[in-house]
């Protein structure tokens, strides 16, 4: 594994993602407003277990926490 690879596998989605967007838990999720559209029903979800995000509304973005850097 390179370094960049372990730095990687150590971020936490939900903290990383929670200094942008303010996450509410939500079941299994996190979830919030999207950042990347305007919108006022929170469609962002965040999955702790799968480290991964999605946007279920408007711009259908999503990655996993592999991406963020």
């Amino acid at each position: 594994m390179t370094l960049v690879e372990d730095i990687k596998a150590r971020i936490d989605i939900v903290s990383y993602i929670n200094r942008y967007v303010s996450l509410k838990p939500s079941g299994a999720y996190e979830k919030a407003c999207c950042p990347f559209h305007d919108e006022k029903t929170p469609s962002f979800m965040v999955s702790v277990d799968t480290q991964s995000w999605r946007c279920y509304g408007a711009c259908a973005e999503g990655g996993m926490s592999s991406l963020l850097l």
